[in-house]
């Protein structure tokens, strides 16, 4: 399980990315929900629904939802269609990093699926929510991530 307070740094896969590129500048001041996924995982593909929904409620508040593909096969890391072609069968159409395991290794994400919460202020890891249960969880996380004034001091983690 990854641990808690770590900060948002990594965001460059070997494997390119899907649906457009994330450099971690553009994230500052944002929450972020980093969801570990793999292509060949049911409980996976059955939560995309419910994230695209949180993309289109909790976007507008400032919520970055960033997908990141950990199917290890050489052949995906050379040609990203069979990503872009996963991704648009399943209505995907925020930012995924194809990961060669770098991104997994540096989060210590072992599971999937994994969603990571960062903060919006300092970028740091608040959240860990593991496995198919993980849905009920992380709602009212968001909920509170994307809730306050930006002006105003920052939520309580």
């Amino acid at each position: 399980m990854p641990t808690l307070n770590i900060p948002l740094t990594l965001l460059d896969p070997d494997g390119g990315w899907v649906n457009a590129p994330v450099h971690v500048s553009e994230l500052d001041g944002l929450p972020v929900l980093l969801h570990f996924w793999s292509m060949d995982c049911a409980d996976c593909a059955a939560q995309f629904d419910t994230v695209s929904q949180w993309m289109k409620e909790f976007g507008p508040r400032g919520l970055r939802v960033i997908g990141v593909d950990v199917t290890h096969s050489a052949r995906e890391l050379r040609d990203t269609n069979a990503v872009e072609a996963f991704a648009r069968k399943h209505g995907l159409r925020y930012p995924i990093a194809v990961d060669d395991g770098s991104m997994a290794r540096a989060y210590d994400v072992r599971v999937h699926p994994t969603f990571l919460v960062f903060d919006a202020e300092s970028r740091r890891l608040r959240h860990v929510f593991i496995g198919p249960s993980a849905l009920q969880q992380i709602r009212p996380v968001l909920e509170r991530s994307t809730q306050y004034d930006r002006s105003a001091a920052a939520p309580p983690p």
